[in-house]
């Protein structure tokens, strides 16, 4: 009896503990200094993103403000960061494309009169930014995760109203003019970034720059109901809910519900912990024997930003392969497994007629 009360005093202290840290950590979400852009540098708050002054860009005038006030940011193509040794803006590029990126970057949020001096831009293809403390921010990063999970969670099922459910976003990637692709007959490929591309989100940024989640649900809707659910269509079936689809990206159960909506049958979700393709194929193969595909969230670095893709077959070698609205736009379906151990798997859930 003893036992049983020490154990259940154990667990009762645990949930107390749990709680207070998520109402915490709700706290801070509801702040809007700390709202979230997918691709950027952890610095202090590994949840903030992009710099949080760019939203009080329309409050002030550009040139009132310092280049050394302009945070560290990331995406896939470029990094980009105030370097006070050099009293420069240093630019790493990471693709050939890094450089053109940049300055649509700089464009797109209204920067073009604080980074107005070349005389105070350096690109580089060396990494020369300097790099927080890995310990601490190995540490922050393992409570975050836990804080997004815990977010994950607890958005699932609920409204277009709740924002606690992650919001996701893609870096800005090369435009290319390219319509709709079928590679297998009864499937249709959407770029984000193809004629479409330029088409204005309900809450800011276009398709191409933050559009990976409808575009993702055309792709899905346009292969099993026909080809009337282009990206536009998708993009307006949100405006009309209400759903979170701008700068900040999207949410997984707002692409569930559209798709539910459209007579498609969905699954639960299934919750992966930033797990690798190996550890989640033996999941995923069994849902795709039994005829259904994967809307999926993940992130292509450790902390950061998610992006989704259409999961719709895994090969002989366990290859995960996919219509992806990004990366695929060359390779059709393409091989997730090629950027191992990225991408990391946070969530799916499957999709058929």
């Amino acid at each position: 009896m003893k036992k049983i009360i020490i154990i259940a005093s154990v667990i009762l202290i645990c949930i107390i503990i749990i709680l207070s840290l998520i109402l915490r950590k709700k706290s801070t979400i509801n702040n809007p200094a700390n709202s979230p852009f997918s691709t950027s540098i952890p610095q202090q708050d590994s949840s903030k993103q992009i710099d949080p002054n760019l939203s009080n860009l329309s409050n002030q005038s550009n040139s009132q403000i310092d280049i050394s006030t302009i945070e560290p940011v990331e995406t896939l193509d470029f990094r980009v960061a105030y370097v006070p040794t050099l009293n420069k803006i240093v630019v790493e590029k990471k693709t050939p494309q890094a450089e053109e990126l940049f300055y649509q970057w700089v464009n797109q949020n209204q920067l073009n009169e604080v980074i107005n001096n070349q005389n105070k831009i350096l690109f580089t293809n060396e990494k020369i930014i300097p790099t927080p403390s890995d310990s601490i921010h190995k540490l922050e990063n393992k409570i975050k995760d836990f804080f997004q999970l815990m977010d994950d969670l607890n958005s699932i099922g609920q409204g277009a109203n709740n924002n606690q459910s992650p919001v996701t976003n893609n870096p800005t990637p090369i435009t290319n003019n390219q319509s709709p692709v079928t590679n297998n007959p009864s499937l249709t490929y959407y770029s984000q970034c193809g004629d479409l591309g330029s088409l204005p989100l309900p809450d800011g940024c276009t398709l191409c720059y933050a559009g990976c989640g409808p575009t993702t649900v055309s792709m899905i809707a346009s292969s099993y109901l026909g080809k009337d659910y282009d990206p536009k269509t998708i993009v307006d079936l949100y405006k009309s809910k209400s759903y979170l689809l701008g700068c900040a990206g999207s949410r997984y159960s707002d692409a569930k519900q559209v798709l539910q909506s459209l007579g498609l049958k969905t699954t639960d979700y299934l919750v992966y912990n930033f797990e690798t393709a190996d550890q989640v194929v033996p999941d995923l193969k069994k849902y795709l024997d039994a005829g259904w595909t994967f809307f999926v969230l993940a992130s292509f670095k450790e902390s950061g930003g998610g992006h989704y893709f259409w999961i719709t077959d895994i090969d002989n070698q366990d290859n995960i392969l996919a219509y992806d609205p990004y990366y695929g736009r060359f390779e059709i379906p393409y091989n997730e497994n090629g950027r191992y151990p990225y991408p990391l798997y946070r969530l799916a859930f499957g999709v058929k007629r």
